[in-house]
């Protein structure tokens, strides 16, 4: 039985898959499984590079889904096929240093960790920046504990097999639906503290750059969120803490539209009007967001996040 799993979903990468996968079968760390998980991709040439690898390498398991069932439902094939006590993810059109899984196994083993983490690279439009990320703490405020990224983390894999939790199929936004839930049973969290995993922000065709469907899913996500809450039996203990985790996805995925200069204000000011009113609903006091435009809607955002953050220190909510 190996010592970890790798999960990587496959969807129109053919230019970018084999550079992710050798620096997955080149790991320093060789008590690895890679699974492949091909979603019925449109791409030809997705099927011949995951044959080719899986043909050469053994520790290479390679399924295909007959239907496409998006990011989450490739994710969660590859979750329930892995053999490992140990589960990782990622992308496919990103690659990996290659004593990333090293470290982030003996970190996780060393402090008997759910979870181990390590910083990333961001790279856009040619330029490249370090990203650090703040340490864990179990505490009262358990939904924004830490960041919401999957595939820069290992994780025990009894997380998702023992608490059923799993990845919504077929929306976008699948690590805010999921990770939110799984720190609900995370007793600690590892940190390694080098950037070993490489994230490429937008690409043509990518699921990040269709803003309508992002924004549409963000109130689907809050909803599996909120009744997960509700099925726990915390939901009137931390919905203050929910509405943070709200507010923080709305305040990310607005400013990184309003900053988007694909799209006109027009354009912008469309989708939100569209969309955002339904995700509001989620906020106890909805009325108190302007949608007239991005910028005036990423202000009255923040003025409620700083609002809700002064209640908490003040123990009013």
């Amino acid at each position: 039985m190996p010592k970890l799993s790798v999960v990587v979903p496959v969807y129109n990468v053919s230019k970018y898959l084999p550079k992710c996968l050798n620096t997955l079968t080149n790991q320093s760390f060789k008590d690895i499984e890679i699974i492949l998980v091909n979603d019925a991709s449109p791409d030809p040439e997705d099927d011949t590079i995951c044959t080719f690898f899986s043909e050469k390498d053994d520790r290479i398991k390679y399924i295909t889904h007959q239907e496409n069932r998006g990011l989450g439902g490739a994710r969660n094939t590859g979750i329930k096929a892995a053999t490992s006590e140990y589960v990782g993810f990622v992308d496919s059109d990103d690659w990996v240093e290659l004593d990333m899984f090293e470290k982030l196994y003996k970190a996780i083993r060393k402090k008997d960790a759910d979870i181990s983490q390590c910083y990333f690279m961001e790279h856009k439009g040619g330029l490249s920046n370090v990203r650090k990320l703040k340490r864990f703490r179990k505490k009262r405020d358990i939904l924004n504990a830490t960041n919401v990224l999957f595939w820069n983390k290992l994780f025990r894999k009894e997380l998702f097999t023992k608490n059923n939790i799993f990845f919504p199929e077929k929306h976008s936004l699948e690590d805010l639906a999921t990770m939110p839930r799984l720190l609900y049973h995370v007793e600690s969290m590892a940190q390694v503290k080098e950037p070993l995993y490489h994230y490429i922000v937008t690409r043509l065709g990518a699921l990040t750059a269709n803003y309508n469907r992002i924004f549409a899913d963000h109130s689907v996500v809050f909803n599996i969120i909120k009744e997960y809450m509700k099925h726990q039996q915390v939901w009137d203990r931390d919905r203050p803490y929910f509405e943070k985790r709200v507010l923080k996805s709305l305040l990310h995925d607005v400013k990184r539209f309003a900053q988007d200069d694909l799209f006109t204000e027009q354009e912008k000011n469309k989708v939100l009007n569209l969309h955002l009113h339904k995700s509001l609903t989620f906020l106890e006091k909805p009325e108190e967001i302007v949608i007239e435009s991005i910028d005036l809607t990423e202000q009255s955002l923040r003025n409620y996040k700083w609002k809700l953050g002064v209640k908490s220190l003040l123990k009013v909510v």
